[in-house]
């Protein structure tokens, strides 16, 4: 009997709000004429934006682009940009091609899923961030093709041309050879380097364009004299080091020379090319089209809409009443810190001896670091999942091959209070480890710097797939110096130990 009534009252409750559907419709119809007879937003659904890229030009208007609004009837429906995908005129060296830029989500309430790279060669698309380098199998011309998306659906893909192994085609403007002669004094031959000028993405704000990269001299003996900067636009700018800034007066393609100067004469030249274009203030948006012929009425899609979800609604009540309970709703679970014992695959004294042989890292220091690394793999923090990296070892010649990403919040303590044998310096590194950049540790344990760049070349790094940038920039620098490198993945909480560019310990925390 209990189930017949509850039945019932479902129909009857059927019935009452199909009632009150129908006399609300005139008006819906009302409002629906007004609608079609007044401008306003037209918005397609299934939003797909795809955005052809030049290196070196940003793929959206200097100013952020605004999120549109699409009210009617009462509902708001939330338009988010599309990413913003920027990358660097390609680095080629014979066959292999390395590729340096940034992608941003298109706003905060979006963050970028993946980033799929696509060398128009014989090759599978693959899943990696920023840098990232490709070996070609034969010389040749190819189409690179970038996409980046969106956790709300949307993606921007970004084009090129790759040429490698051809001879270039001569610059139109004349630039110094770098070459590398021999100086003999009477004594052994000496080797003389041109500078390394590794340039950055260059920053555009408006009508400003700042440079910004690194300018190491390469010969011993010999400093960095100048950097030169003919902007394109009949200015030229000399400075002592990068960044360097310049105003421009019009909008346009302009080809930018970079020149680093040694104080032994030789110097080394790049090129960007950018495009400065004028901002034009947001529109309120298109004039509303109309309607297609074909389309269905708004206002029988609402009714048809309603009167499914008011059954849904009413099954649900009948079959819920009839059991008495309600299901829990499915809540999200945020990261929380790992249960259970430590890992028990830290390694032995002797096998920490085994890793710091031929560096001037103490065992003692290298387990420190290990232990507040496997802290952070398991605790996160503020309810997220992170990752960071150190580099131990050979620190001089680290800071030749690095710079700070923000300012440096270790600096101007003692060495004393600097100590990451000290187990109460911990709290401090686990909450700068959420900062971009690795921190840098001498051997002996003090701790350098937080936020550090790296900038080496991470051509000839060769790692597993599905390890991103903060694992190629490790192995980068324990490449080119004798340094130790522990990387933190923030995607499952693996932990690897570097050297000399190689994966040689991994630890599951």
């Amino acid at each position: 009997m209990r189930q017949e009534r509850d039945t019932t009252s479902g129909l009857r409750l059927i019935t009452a709000v199909v009632c009150i559907i129908i006399l609300l419709l005139p008006g819906v119809v009302f409002a629906e004429t007004l609608d079609n007879t007044t401008p306003g937003l037209n918005i397609t659904p299934g939003l797909n934006v795809t955005t052809s890229i030049v290196p070196n030009v940003t793929s959206q208007p200097a100013t952020p682009v605004p999120t549109v609004f699409l009210v009617h009837e009462n509902t708001t429906i939330t338009v988010n940009p599309p990413p913003l995908l920027i990358f660097d005129t390609p680095v080629i060296e014979n066959l292999t091609c390395t590729i340096y830029g940034i992608v941003d989500p298109g706003s905060v309430n979006v963050t970028i899923l993946s980033i799929l790279w696509d060398w128009g060669d014989s090759h599978a698309s693959e899943y990696h961030g920023f840098p990232y380098s490709h070996v070609y199998s034969s010389p040749g011309t190819y189409p690179l093709l970038i996409t980046a998306w969106q956790s709300d659906g949307q993606n921007v893909t970004g084009t090129t041309k790759i040429s490698v192994g051809q001879p270039l085609i001569p610059e139109t403007l004349p630039t110094t050879p770098i070459t590398s002669v021999p100086v003999t004094t009477g004594g052994p031959v000496m080797t003389v380097s041109a500078p390394v000028l590794t340039l950055l993405v260059p920053v555009i704000d408006g009508m400003n364009v700042t440079l910004n990269g690194n300018l190491n001299a390469e010969s011993p003996g010999v400093t960095i004299e100048s950097v030169s900067v003919d902007w394109n636009d009949g200015n030229i700018t000399k400075s002592a080091d990068l960044p360097v800034t310049h105003p421009y007066s019009s909008t346009g393609i302009f080809t930018i020379t970079i020149t680093g100067n040694q104080s032994d004469g030789q110097s080394t030249t790049k090129r960007i090319t950018l495009e400065l274009k004028e901002e034009i203030p947001a529109l309120p948006g298109p004039v509303a089209s109309d309607p297609s012929l074909n389309d269905p009425p708004v206002y029988l899609i609402i009714l048809a809409t309603a009167i499914i979800g008011v059954v849904i609604v009413a099954v649900v009540l009948i079959t819920q009443r009839g059991r008495g309970t309600f299901p829990a709703p499915d809540i999200p679970k945020a990261f929380s810190p790992r249960a259970g014992p430590e890992s028990e695959n830290l390694p032995s004294p002797e096998e920490l001896g085994t890793i710091c042989s031929g560096t001037d890292v103490t065992p003692g220091v290298l387990d420190s670091i290990i232990r507040v690394s496997v802290e952070i793999a398991r605790e996160g923090r503020e309810g997220q999942a992170i990752g960071t990296s150190f580099v131990v070892g050979d620190t001089k010649k680290v800071l030749n091959h690095s710079k700070q990403f923000v300012l440096n919040p270790f600096h101007g303590y003692h060495e004393a209070e600097r100590q990451i044998t000290d187990v109460g310096i911990r709290g401090n590194i686990k909450e700068f480890a959420q900062l971009d950049g690795a921190f840098l540790v001498t051997g002996s344990g003090v701790v350098e710097a937080a936020g550090r760049c790296i900038t080496v070349d991470m051509s000839q790094v060769n790692l597993p797939g599905g390890l991103g940038s903060r694992h190629s920039s490790v192995a980068g620098i324990t490449q080119v110096t004798k340094s130790i490198g522990v990387v933190v993945s923030q995607s499952g909480g693996l932990i690897s130990i570097f050297r000399e560019g190689k994966i040689v310990y991994t630890i599951n925390s």
